[in-house]
């Protein structure tokens, strides 16, 4: 696929949740044939004194990463922006699920133990190549 093609796409074909929207640009100054994407959407702060409180708090946030499109087709193009929404899932479920009482989030993915204890029972999973994706990525600069 041309890299505007899939500028295109991405920024003009394709929704996901309200609130979530996609921003794509040619990334080819840096990388051959790629696109670089951000997911900007809507959550709550995920910080412990939010926990306590209901998550009462609203963000706007993003994820940013490229890949390559020059070989890929639409449905190619579409698989990897759908792997990415699942991997803010994930990064979004690990920030959140955490034990009543202490509000301790386990496997918090901006925590050295958290990020530990993910790798310990990801490598485990079936899954393991999504799961095991970089977290620093999300919500930087």
């Amino acid at each position: 696929m041309r890299v505007d093609a899939a500028v295109d796409l991405i920024n003009n074909g394709l929704c996901y949740k309200p609130g979530w929207t996609f921003k794509a640009s040619d990334h080819t100054n840096r990388f051959e044939g790629h696109v670089l994407v951000e997911v900007w959407y809507h959550a709550h702060n995920s910080n412990r004194d939010c926990a306590q409180r209901g998550y009462d708090e609203e963000i706007n946030t993003y994820a940013k990463f490229s890949f390559a499109v020059i070989d890929a087709s639409t449905h190619d193009v579409i698989f990897r922006l759908l792997l990415a929404i699942i991997e803010i899932e994930v990064h979004e479920a690990r920030e959140f699920l955490r034990e009543r009482g202490s509000f301790e989030s386990f496997f918090h993915p901006h925590r050295i133990d958290g990020i530990a204890r993910w790798d310990d029972h990801a490598s485990a999973c079936a899954f393991r190549k999504l799961l095991q994706r970089d977290d620093v990525q999300f919500g930087l600069a």
